[in-house]
């Protein structure tokens, strides 16, 4: 379940962020920015109620002090929003496991919507609103 949480943290988000093993990745020490980027489509109709989620979900990392992602909403093409989320560690950040960020955005989750389950579950409502995503690593020079 925390798994999923981390999805969103990054789309806030929504999709496992993994970087494309093929790909050189520069070393995370270098002198760069790493951020991952996700697209995702809602489904038709489902936009407000995506909106409505994500706003729970910026709430929570207000209050647990944490980062806000960037979030674009696209007025064409074949995706509804862009997420981007800075990765402190570098591409370690997106491996599967809990950055400390990712730990206080889920507690801070969980106290405001009531429970863990209550978190789980409008974590699985957004995800259930979301028809496809696709995430990617990037880095810009410091």
């Amino acid at each position: 379940m925390k798994k999923l949480i981390f999805i969103i943290a990054s789309i806030l988000i929504n999709a496992l962020l993994f970087a494309r093993p093929d790909d050189p990745v520069p070393p995370s020490g270098s002198n760069v920015i790493w951020h991952a980027v996700t697209v995702i489509d809602i489904k038709a109709g489902s936009t407000e109620s995506a909106k409505v989620i994500i706003g729970k979900f910026e709430s929570a990392s207000e209050a647990a002090g944490t980062a806000l992602p960037v979030i674009y909403w696209f007025s064409s093409g074949k995706y509804d929003l862009v997420v981007t989320r800075e990765l402190k560690n570098g591409p370690d950040d997106v491996e599967g496991s809990w950055s400390p960020e990712d730990e206080k955005w889920w507690n801070a989750l969980v106290v405001q919507e009531g429970s863990d389950e209550a978190a789980g579950k409008l974590l699985n409502d957004y995800l259930e609103l979301v028809t496809s995503s696709l995430t990617s690593v990037s880095c810009k020079a410091k």
